[in-house]
């Protein structure tokens, strides 16, 4: 695992009991011999906590931001906010979270799954904190309305070598982003675990985004447990799409699971017995994550 990166492991403190704070992730995966990963919360931005690690010595982690409600929605001046924290002019924003929580097509989904809130309480222990989901504003990145701020949030992360990751948003959604991101200048894009039930992109339509260029796939360890995607499913997208065009990450941090390092060994397992070199997959892990980090 020398020198894989994770760039999407959930840290706390968050309302969702998470495995690890900023500090300790840092050494946790220091410990697991990562390279390092982008923390992400749905709540908040994580480089304030970042900025924590790295002050005392933890800086294999950078931050990023989730565009929920929680801190305003597509809401530039957020976006703004974090990047103004830095370390001896380390920039310490990577990722900027298109809605995850609050997007129509995830409400849309927690709806129809009979969810009552938009954060369930089966999230946070029990404790009932989220927000009934017929009362949330959904958050469509296609609405005439908020095209203006959708348009400075790209013309920021275009500006600031960001990563733009296309989060909890539907398909149709998707094909909107990722051309105008791109036409805007925007070099790096996540399509967000693309198999997720919000957005079930398939091998073709990921194609057709790669081909823009600059834009990668994730398929997430995560996706298997938690979501029941087997791993056959997730070694045919990477099959189809291409090492090339693809990461791995965990989507973990959830406290009851495994820590990063050994959700990313396992997956390595998993991916080999389906037929995924090791050599393709250190490539998704270490090369064209730190392609996308500037490192």
């Amino acid at each position: 695992m020398s020198g894989w990166y994770d760039l999407h492991l959930h840290a706390g403190p968050e309302v969702i009991p998470r495995k690890y704070d900023a500090i300790e992730a840092g050494e946790a995966l220091a410990k697991e011999d990562m390279a390092g990963a982008v923390l992400k919360s749905h709540y908040f931005s994580t480089v304030p906590f970042v900025k924590m690690a790295w002050e005392r010595g933890a800086r294999n982690v950078w931050g990023s931001i989730t565009l929920n409600h929680y801190v305003g929605g597509l809401n530039p001046f957020a976006v703004r906010g974090s990047l103004g924290m830095q370390h001896d002019g380390q920039q310490l924003l990577k990722m900027v979270w298109m809605p995850t929580v609050h997007a129509q097509a995830h409400l849309g989904v927690r709806h129809t799954d009979g969810e009552q809130y938009d954060v369930p309480p089966e999230w946070t222990g029990g404790l009932i904190t989220g927000t009934p989901v017929d009362q949330v504003p959904p958050i469509n990145v296609m609405a005439e309305e908020v095209q203006p701020q959708l348009k400075e949030i790209l013309r920021i992360i275009a500006d600031n070598d960001l990563i733009l990751a296309t989060g909890h948003i539907s398909k149709q959604e998707v094909f909107h982003l990722v051309p105008l991101a791109r036409s805007m200048g925007v070099e790096k894009i996540i399509l967000t675990h693309p198999a997720y039930e919000t957005t079930e992109l398939t091998v073709e339509d990921i194609l057709q985004l790669t081909a823009l260029g600059g834009v990668y796939a994730e398929q997430s360890y995560a996706l298997m447990p938690i979501d029941d995607l087997t791993p056959a499913d997730v070694a045919a997208y990477i099959k189809g799409v291409g090492p090339e065009h693809t990461i791995v990450t965990t989507d973990l941090g959830q406290r009851s699971r495994m820590s990063s390092g050994e959700g990313m060994k396992l997956f390595a397992s998993l991916m080999e017995a389906e037929g995924v070199s090791a050599e393709d997959f250190d490539k998704m892990a270490r090369v064209n994550p730190a392609k996308l980090l500037g490192l």
